[in-house]
């Protein structure tokens, strides 16, 4: 608030451009990602998380149901499930134009704020909801663990 209490963005002098909007909201969905130290930090190992949520595709077209699929290796940090239960809810509240945007956002957020070795996410729509899968994987550059990444695709 400026000192006349007029909240950002209502003075007309200076508006909140769609930019700003977007970080805002970037910041609101990665406030819900809260972390916790990795109690093994020595090794390296996989985390999967599974659930199901419904995604908007558009303002007003009924929801989409999304499977969808998080591992990681992590680093430092892990990200215990309530949070990132709270983060699917908040990301669930906003309608997406996409699929490829929400996956995209969910690993921007996750590698922003877990800084894991290995991240992947899958979204998978079933045939009611276009039968789509969407796949994003990062891979920090120095980080090599060639057995953990020939058994992913067997898990």
């Amino acid at each position: 608030m400026s000192d006349d209490d007029t909240p950002p963005g209502s003075d007309p002098e200076h508006p909140i451009s769609s930019l700003d909007r977007r970080w805002q909201a970037v910041g609101e969905r990665r406030a819900h990602l809260v972390t916790a130290d990795n109690p093994a930090i020595a090794h390296d190992y996989l985390v999967e998380h599974r659930g199901r949520l419904k995604l908007r595709f558009s303002e007003d077209g009924p929801p989409a149901t999304v499977l969808w699929r998080l591992r990681y290796v992590p680093d430092r940090l892990v990200l215990p499930r309530h949070a990132l239960d709270t983060y699917m809810t908040h990301l669930a509240a906003t309608p997406w134009p996409l699929p490829e945007a929400a996956a995209a956002a969910v690993i921007a957020d996750v590698g922003s704020e877990v800084m894991p070795r290995f991240l992947q996410l899958v979204l998978l729509l079933d045939a009611t909801s276009g039968g789509l899968r969407v796949t994003f994987e990062e891979r920090r550059p120095n980080w090599s663990n060639p057995a953990l990444m020939a058994r992913l695709a067997l898990l």
